[in-house]
Parts: structure tokens; sequence; C-alpha cells
């Protein structure tokens, strides 16, 4: 058994069982750790300005990153999130593949898939020329239609390799200015992104070489590598992206506007 075998056959279930035990210890402390405190009667506004709000609740944080750290708008937010790690984790054509695979309904994103190579992309937009295979996935005709040219794998995970080592080198230089401090945990989050990034660049285009058990060796790396990320994701900082950003947002609305009226 290779580490290829190992990441498809054995792993997947030992990340489901960490990932389960991680929220449950996630939503444990919320349950159980959370304490009423005593507020101020609640200051009654329209129903309107109470849906702005929570409109504005997740658009205001974009708004002062691009007001006052620009860096950060352009390499952690659009690089990074937008661009980068969220199309390519969602809407790359084997990952929608291989999610549909596991939540057979996720398949509905298949007109969505963003095709992995701006080879055959372009090709298929320049040429006409159709890919030939066996399988039922043709990960090149989307609904995105000469947009694959720029929508693809390639370009979109160079963005969030660049948008991964902005934050890096954010860090170290705020580190030697002793502007902040940076936690293990952040290290680890972004060393395991960066190297899944890379990985799955690599086996993309089979690289270091075409020999068929070095590419099986880094796309066992690169699967392994994300299984780690969805094992440890309740434990570590990625937890913001799944929920932790989302009810965050959610109380900060529910506190300040609905509860006291703060618009």
């Amino acid at each position: 058994m290779d580490i290829l075998d190992f990441a498809i056959y054995v792993a997947p279930p030992i990340v489901v069982a960490i990932f389960l035990l991680g929220v449950g210890y996630r939503l444990g402390r919320y349950l159980f750790f959370w304490k009423r405190r005593p507020s101020a009667p609640r200051r009654q506004r329209p129903l309107t300005k109470l849906a702005v709000g929570l409109v504005m609740a997740f658009v205001d944080p974009l708004i002062q990153t691009l007001k006052h750290r620009k860096g950060d708008f352009v390499g952690a937010l659009v690089a990074l999130h937008i661009l980068g790690v969220i199309p390519l984790i969602f809407l790359l054509g084997q990952h929608v593949a291989m999610f549909s695979y596991w939540i057979p309904f996720y398949s509905v994103l298949r007109p969505l898939a963003i095709p992995s190579s701006i080879t055959s992309s372009s090709l298929t937009v320049a040429s006409g020329v159709i890919p030939a295979s066996d399988m039922s996935w043709g990960f090149v005709n989307t609904l995105w239609g000469p947009l694959v040219v720029i929508l693809n794998g390639d370009l979109l995970a160079i963005l969030a390799i660049l948008g991964v080592s902005y934050k890096i080198g954010d860090k170290i230089v705020r580190l030697v200015h002793r502007l902040g401090n940076a936690r293990v945990g952040d290290w680890y989050a972004l060393a395991l992104l960066l190297a899944i990034l890379v990985s799955g660049f690599m086996a993309t285009h089979h690289l270091p070489s075409g020999e068929i058990g070095t590419y099986r060796t880094v796309l066992g790396v690169h699967i392994t590598l994300a299984e780690l990320l969805v094992a440890t994701l309740p434990f570590t900082k990625f937890w913001h992206f799944v929920f932790g950003y989302w009810y965050g947002k959610l109380h900060e609305w529910y506190d300040l506007k609905f509860s006291r009226g703060s618009l």
C-alpha cells in the first residue's frame, strides 16, 4: 500500500471521526460555557434597518480592510480567499467529482466546475478541442464558457499561493518590527495550506516527473495533507471559515444592532 492508497482507502473514516469529535468539542464549548449577561432593554428599530445592519455586519470588515490594510485586502482577502482557496476547494472539477462521490447532491454544482488546467481550457475555447476521456466528467465544458481561460485551477492556485506567501511574509515583517505576535497555530495553518496548494499544483502537472510512482506519491501527499486539514479544522484557525466567522458576525449583529439598537 502506498500513500495514495492510504489517503483514499484508509484515512477517510479516521479523518471524519476526528473532525466530528472536534466539532462536538467546539459546539460543546459554545453550549456549556455560555453565560447570559444582564443587558439593557432592547431598543426598537425598523425591520429594514435591522436587515441592512445584518448585511453590513458582513460587509463592514471588507470595507475597513480596504481602507486601512490594502495589502491584506488584495493579498489575503481577494487572492487567497475570494479568487484562490474558496473556488479551488468547492468548484475545481476534480474536487466537485470527489465531493459528489461522498455527498451525491453536491453534483448540482457540476455545471459550475472549474477546469484544472489552463492548457486544456484554452484549447477548448480557442480551438474547439474536446478532451478525450472515458470519464463522465468533461472538466472543461462548463457554464463559464470563455471565462475558463482565466478561471481555471492553474491561475487560481497561483493566486492562492501568492496570497499565502503574502500572509507568511506579512507575519514575519510584523514580528521583526514587533507589531504583533503569531501563534504556533497560525504558522501551522499557513504552512499546511501552502503545502496543500503546491502539492496539488505539482500533482496536476505531473511534477517533478510523469513517472507513475512519483505521480501517485505527490497526489497521495496532496490528499493526505488535505485530510489533515479537515481532521484538525475544528482545532485550528480554519474553524473561522466553517463556523466562527458566520456565528461571530451573527452574534455581533444580534448583540450590537438588534439588542442594543446601535444602528
